[in-house]
This record gives structure tokens, C-alpha cells and sequence, in this order.
């Protein structure tokens, strides 16, 4: 989405500030055409006004990328092309990026337990729990993400979940 990430985001002027985390299954609907991108890209164009990323994203959406080329759903050129985009987004401050430190590491040690105490257990995978500590060390009290364990173990955290 790029440089259409930038000039959206400025479009709507409102009073209520919104800060949400989004993870790389929602993130990558902005830069690659997917079945629901339209609704991702309302959503941030709409009623988020700072988009606050985990440094373990950048990796994500390399690999995302590739992926989808490697499925032929996007040119492999592509793949290049809209990682560039995605980091020159970074670079102008469209998207806030939390690098991974001490807090994110004792974050990630307190959500692990948790989602798998939960009744009914959370499995969550390893960078999963370290983008969701990420996401309460932003102090962010939404998650965007289209992943379902992601999106329980959020719950469990007391985050907002969008999509609805």
C-alpha cells in the first residue's frame, strides 16, 4: 500500500486518538490484493490513527512475501518490490515499529503460562507470544490480526480485537 498507506491516513482529521498493534496476517492484506484487503484498509484508514508493529514483523513480511510469490500469488518481483514499500512506509513513520528488548522478553514470559492454563488452552507459537507481549508492552488496547490463536490469546490479555 505504500505511499496510499501515507496519504490515507491523513485524510481523516478526528478527535479520539486510536493506537492499534497489528500483526503480520492483517498488516500483509495492505500491501498484497487479498479477498477482504478493502476492509483492512477501511479499518485503517477509518479509525486508526498510529499502527504500532513488532520488530519480528519486518522478518514476517519478508517471508510472507515470498511465500506469495512462492504460491504464484504474487509476482516474484513483486515480492521485492512491496517489501521495499512496506520498509519505506517504516522509514516515513506510517508504521511504528516496538523493537524487542528486556520488557518484551519478561512480557512473553508472563503470556505464555497464561494461554496455556486457559481453559480452554491457548497454544500459542513462540513469535505469536512474542508479537502479543510486544502489543501489551506498546500499552495498544487493540490487536488487528486474522489469527485465530492470536486473536484468543488477546483476549486472554484483555485487548480489543479488530476485525470484529
Amino acid at each position: 500500500m505504500g505511499k496510499r498507506l501515507r496519504k490515507s491516513r491523513t485524510r481523516i482529521a478526528r478527535s479520539d486518538f486510536s493506537v492499534a498493534f497489528w500483526d503480520t496476517s492483517a498488516l500483509l492484506k495492505l500491501y498484497v490484493r487479498e479477498r477482504d484487503s478493502d476492509r483492512f484498509a477501511e479499518l485503517i484508514r477509518t479509525s486508526i490513527d498510529r499502527t504500532v508493529i513488532s520488530q519480528l514483523t519486518l522478518a514476517e513480511m519478508h517471508r510472507a512475501l515470498w511465500g506469495k510469490a512462492l504460491a504464484r500469488a504474487i509476482p516474484a518481483k513483486l515480492a521485492d518490490t512491496t517489501y521495499r514499500e512496506f520498509r519505506s512506509d517504516i522509514e516515513a513513520v506510517a508504521l511504528t515499529v516496538l523493537p524487542l528488548g528486556r520488557e518484551v522478553e519478561h512480557e512473553f514470559d508472563r503470556i505464555v503460562p497464561l494461554c496455556y492454563r486457559a481453559n480452554p488452552a491457548v497454544p500459542i507459537r513462540t513469535l505469536d507470544g512474542l508479537v502479543l507481549a510486544s502489543a501489551v508492552v506498546a500499552r495498544t488496547p487493540e490487536l488487528v490480526s486474522t489469527d485465530s490463536r492470536m486473536r484468543r490469546a488477546a483476549v486472554l490479555l484483555g485487548l480489543r480485537i479488530l476485525p470484529e
